[in-house]
């Protein structure tokens, strides 16, 4: 009957749905073969990275899910971390510090409050770490349009992971002391700060750094100076400003 013509047809299917129906050969998983297997590879079913395994993966469950709802959407914020095999160059950076336990209280670092284009951001100003990060989920809160960059971003972590980005928040405007100090925030998926300012922004606006009093000056083009006093426990969100 028409029922059994249905089985006599599941039973012998064409070559192309034989082939999606077999899987890799190596997981027993559809949708791919043993040559694009991450498992085989020793890549992370999360992410696609090389540095660790699922069980280790610094994403969550939900910025997983949160990823995938993101990145077909123009101009959003995509949280994904690429993969090393997008034929993008990779560029290594570095990041000590990426929530407060990782701050030591004699170090360089500056924590507290200010507002990043128009919004009160939780700061760390690291001078160890070589780019400037947004955490993903305060970027979406800008608004701002996100660009690509032209290489993937390796960031060593304190952990000893990596964490991969290839998305930029251009032009984003700091205010110190009512001037304007723009940054180009790289995405990433950091918690407990909104926003990390390393060693490209300090350099960018000729920072000088008094670790002792936690001070940092910027001298600008100018000549005007412009102080930046922050807290030595960063956990204290409070910075106090200064402009000569």
């Amino acid at each position: 009957g028409q029922g059994g013509s249905r089985r006599t047809r599941s039973r012998t299917p064409g070559r192309n749905s034989q082939q999606n129906a077999s899987g890799c050969t190596f997981c027993g998983r559809p949708n791919h073969d043993e040559t694009d297997c991450s498992k085989k590879m020793g890549k992370c079913l999360r992410c696609g990275s090389q540095d660790h395994m699922v069980s280790g993966c610094p994403m969550t469950r939900d910025q997983a899910r949160g990823q995938q709802g993101s990145a077909g959407a123009s101009g959003s914020v995509a949280v994904a971390q690429p993969r090393r095999d997008t034929g993008k160059g990779i560029v290594k950076g570095r990041v000590y510090t990426l929530s407060k336990d990782d701050v030591p209280e004699s170090t360089t670092v500056v924590g507290g409050t200010i507002y990043i284009s128009g919004i009160l951001a939780h700061v760390l100003i690291d001078p160890g770490a070589t780019h400037s990060f947004i955490a993903s989920s305060f970027a979406r809160k800008l608004h701002g349009v996100t660009s690509r960059l032209p290489y993937v971003l390796e960031v060593s972590t304190p952990a000893g992971t990596c964490l991969l980005s290839d998305t930029v928040m251009k032009d984003c405007e700091i205010v110190v002391a009512g001037i304007e100090l723009s940054v180009d925030l790289i995405v990433l998926l950091i918690r407990e700060f909104d926003v990390i300012l390393g060693m490209d922004w300090l350099y960018a606006h000729h920072a000088c750094v008094d670790c002792y009093n936690k001070m940092m000056t910027f001298y600008l083009q100018d000549g005007t100076e412009c102080k930046f006093i922050g807290e030595k426990n960063v956990t204290a969100p409070i910075i106090s400003y200064t402009r000569a």
